[in-house]
């Protein structure tokens, strides 16, 4: 009978350490499978938003004044936007500067600036195209009243875009399902919004 006994809690015994070792290999497998395939966040990947507040053609020049390899204002520097109006970048603000000396000098420079009051947080300084436009990335979707561009920037824009695009499309809706992302869009410094979009392939 003890022999019957000691045989049946050996058996017990026995598969007990088996289940234990079994749950651990699958609790091992789960976790070698997370680290294989680390989740990305959609969110760290997006462009930061920019609400442009300040769209302005740039009156002076400043010649001193740069962007650094990280990103940031060198120095500060004031621009003239009107006769009686100026802005002024602080340095280490965060920003591009897309425009030469020669085009600042010779008022063919646009500043786009997300304002935080009066006080300038992020800056992008762009070409003016035949004392006209300013070309800009694609539109992505709108929001709020403004259009989403695919760099983050959120601007004014017209109620129709022009297209300018090798083929007819009934809308922009067509034309943004058929080219993507593949068309620039104009911000015309007359009316202050953007009014065109240019297809960039065929």
């Amino acid at each position: 009978m003890d022999r019957q006994v000691r045989a049946l809690l050996s058996l017990r015994f026995v598969a007990a350490v088996a289940g234990i070792f079994a749950l651990l290999f699958v609790v091992q497998s789960i976790t070698a499978t997370d680290e294989e395939e680390p989740v990305v966040s959609d969110v760290a990947a997006s462009p930061v938003t920019r609400v442009i507040n300040l769209a302005e053609r740039l009156d002076g020049s400043t010649t001193r004044f740069a962007v650094t390899p990280d990103g940031v204002s060198a120095s500060t520097a004031t621009f003239t936007i009107e006769e009686q109006r100026s802005v002024t970048i602080i340095e280490g603000t965060p920003g591009i500067n897309d425009c030469s000396i020669d085009e600042r000098a010779q008022g063919n420079c646009a500043i786009f600036a997300d304002l935080l009051g009066e006080a300038i947080v992020w800056f992008s300084l762009q070409p003016v195209v035949n004392d006209e436009y300013v070309v800009m990335p694609a539109v992505t979707g709108f929001e709020n009243g403004l259009a989403i561009l695919n760099n983050g920037m959120r601007l004014a824009h017209a109620p129709a875009f022009t297209r300018r695009c090798p083929d007819e499309y009934a809308s922009f809706t067509e034309m943004r399902t058929e080219v993507g992302t593949d068309f620039v869009t104009w911000w015309s410094l007359e009316d202050a919004e953007l009014t065109d979009a240019v297809c960039t392939t065929g």
